[in-house]
């Protein structure tokens, strides 16, 4: 297994400063203590955003990926939540954890969700939200859904969204009263792993409290056109067991945060259009 610090310091750097250096630093001591401590074979490393270092292994438990981040906190949060949704056999095991580190089963063949050419049913999908949600309670969030709305708002702004009737529409949806679970609340698709015989497996979870509309949206908005959004928010909706007017509205919500994200620039008008109800 070879590293390359430099680029792994440069990747976390807009995330973390010079801090991102020092911590890259110490990475290789670090490395070979987690490998000692837990038996790992280490392996190679996984693409991975600017927040963390990833690597598959092997273990006395069988093929692993090693996660480790500057940021022990968040890696503490992944961790807890994690445990949280275990029930539902929806995410991976956690298998050991450390101060900024966590080792998490392996799944197979893992393969992301939005590079998959066959997207899953409707119906695969409603089973995987409704076992993602029956799972883990919602008192246990570290943040409301409004507070990581208000979070994606900021962000999307300064990209150069137009959030006008999205923040109309927020404030809509929270004047009215809806169940409440754990959600995900970050289940874009390449956060979705085709699992195997587990089926869907969700990973990286930013987990908060609030409507179960909301983990359901990144589905419906990864369709390329307005026909095909409105075809997986109608069955979707129907499979789950969803309210289809609050998933609409949720979508309209978020639709103009992913027109600032994706680089087709067909999809993103299509989302910026659905945003606008134009449908």
């Amino acid at each position: 297994m070879t590293l390359d610090l430099e680029a792994t310091a440069r990747r976390l750097e807009p995330r973390f400063g010079r801090a991102a250096h020092r911590w890259v630093g110490t990475l290789p001591q670090r490395l070979d203590e987690l490998a000692a401590h837990w038996e790992l074979d280490l392996k190679d490393q996984l693409k991975s955003g600017n927040s963390s270092v990833v690597l598959t292994c092997h273990g006395p438990l069988g093929d692993a990926v090693l996660k480790l981040s500057p940021d022990s906190y968040a890696v503490r949060e992944e961790v807890d939540m994690l445990r949280q949704f275990a029930p539902s056999g929806r995410v991976p095991a956690v298998l050991a954890a450390a101060k900024g580190a966590v080792l998490l089963e392996a799944i197979h063949p893992g393969t992301l969700v939005e590079k998959m050419p066959v997207p899953p049913s409707p119906a695969e999908y409603a089973a995987f939200l409704t076992d993602l949600h029956a799972a883990g309670d919602p008192e246990s969030a570290p943040r409301q859904l409004a507070d990581w709305i208000d979070v994606l708002f900021n962000s999307a702004t300064r990209r150069g969204a137009e959030l006008t009737e999205s923040k109309r529409l927020r404030e809509e949806l929270f004047a009215t009263p809806c169940d409440t679970v754990l959600l995900h609340g970050d289940l874009h698709l390449g956060n979705v792993l085709g699992g195997g015989a587990k089926g869907l497996v969700a990973i990286d979870p930013m987990a908060c409290a609030g409507d179960p509309c909301f983990d359901a949206v990144d589905y419906v908005l990864e369709g390329l056109d307005r026909a095909e959004m409105l075809r997986r928010r109608d069955a979707l909706a129907a499979a789950a067991g969803i309210d289809v007017g609050r998933l609409d509205m949720w979508c309209r919500v978020t639709a103009p945060i992913g027109a600032t994200y994706v680089s087709n620039p067909g999809h993103s008008a299509e989302l910026a259009a659905f945003g606008r109800g134009e449908y």
